[in-house]
């Protein structure tokens, strides 16, 4: 008989969204895979998929909380473009953002980058 402890049972979701932005021309699939216990770490995964341009889109991301009050995170799709960014909760629901992203696949572009602050009282 297989027991499985708490120590080897971790979250795991999966979830098909249909987008009513596109009109139902957009369908898409995520996974999230929590790493650890404690929900320190965590894997995700995506495909699109647009009905009209007959396009797909692989994306995989993950994210690990540094500490309590700051979140590291990073993303890859099949196209190329990755971003990552770095989130800092200042006080009780008030973020501080710092992102940016590239093209892998064409490096003369000129990067992104971003700064957003979020207060809430």
């Amino acid at each position: 008989m297989n027991v499985i402890t708490n120590k080897t049972c971790f979250l795991m979701i999966c979830c098909l969204f249909l987008s009513r932005f596109d009109k139902g021309d957009a369908v898409k699939v995520s996974y999230l895979h929590h790493l650890d216990q404690l929900k320190r770490g965590a894997a995700v995964g995506e495909i699109a998929r647009k009905f009209s341009t007959n396009e797909n889109t692989l994306t995989d991301g993950c994210s690990y909380a540094v500490d309590p009050h700051a979140v590291v995170k990073a993303k890859l799709n099949n196209h190329g473009n990755l971003g990552a960014l770095v989130q800092h909760e200042l006080k009780p629901k008030s973020l501080l953002t710092i992102s940016g992203s590239f093209d892998t696949l064409a490096m003369e572009k000129t990067p992104r980058f971003g700064v957003a602050l979020s207060l809430k009282p």
